[in-house]
């Protein structure tokens, strides 16, 4: 595990809501050449090709959770990165990730049947291997680097996770409110990839529409401000945080001086296709 290059692209730094200007929530880190897929949100596969990924490269996908928006990119990319030549894939998540995929697999039986029919092989598709996580601890698979798994405040279960080599660390938080557990988890961390969701939009600011005041409310139980971001990653102890997980039309300024508030070392507004040295 010495000597291991990191990076981080982030695919797509948005939300359930459609947004033209971020994809849904994705994110590859790079342990020299190896990339790892860390969700899977509308638009995945192409935002890889953009990052110029070869989206069948990619052996190794992490789910922090089972929402729709971390999950809608699946199927184009199990199925498009199959047909581009991906010929193994591993899946590690929460429990209830193989009946996602199972499912999804169903769907397509005959669209694959149709496929292996013309000389195609299954692999890559039919044979993938799922890693179900049903609690926190170090995460069993094969790629060069301790990965740790840490239970997050979230409305379904989910995991933040920790890659770390002997050099470097790298935390996704997935979607979380503050909690203990975030911080422990990011403890003396390079970079931290940090849900910032609850950052004041177009939407959200001052509305004096009820239905909007009360998801307002309720969203603060599932996901934290850049302050609190801020907060998080300054207690820890890490040296670069990267916000993610953005609504629509929030000011990225903001967002920055909002998080360095709280947060004396460096502070990024994540943005689709950004690039990150660790």
């Amino acid at each position: 595990m010495s000597n291991t290059n990191l990076s981080i692209v982030m695919l797509g730094t948005g939300s359930p809501r459609p947004d033209l200007e971020r994809s849904g929530p994705a994110q590859v880190l790079f342990l020299d050449d190896l990339p790892i897929l860390i969700d899977c949100g509308e638009g995945t596969t192409t935002q890889l090709m953009k990052a110029n990924i070869p989206p069948q490269n990619i052996k190794h996908l992490f789910f922090t959770h089972l929402h729709s928006d971390h999950f809608f990119g699946y199927g184009q990319f199990l199925l498009g990165g199959w047909g581009l030549g991906r010929r193994e894939l591993t899946v590690i998540g929460p429990k209830g990730i193989k009946e996602f995929h199972d499912t999804l697999v169903r769907m397509f039986h005959d669209d694959i049947s149709y496929r292996t029919s013309l000389g195609r092989p299954g692999n890559g598709v039919l044979d993938v291997k799922i890693i179900e996580i049903d609690e926190p601890g170090i995460v069993p698979c094969d790629i060069p680097a301790k990965v740790t798994a840490a239970e997050m405040v979230h409305n379904v279960p989910t995991f933040g996770f920790r890659f770390e080599t002997e050099e470097k660390a790298v935390v996704f938080s997935g979607d979380t409110a503050p909690t203990p557990a975030i911080i422990e988890l990011a403890r003396n961390a390079d970079v931290l990839v940090q849900d910032a969701c609850l950052a004041a939009t177009g939407v959200y600011r001052n509305t004096k529409d009820p239905e909007l005041q009360k998801i307002w409310e309720n969203l603060q139980k599932e996901h934290c401000t850049p302050q609190q971001a801020g907060e998080i990653a300054q207690e820890a102890g890490v040296k670069k945080l990267v916000m993610t997980h953005f609504l629509p039309n929030v000011n990225g300024e903001e967002v920055q001086q909002e998080a360095a508030n709280s947060f004396d070392g460096e502070a990024i507004v994540g943005k689709d296709l950004l690039k990150i040295t660790v």
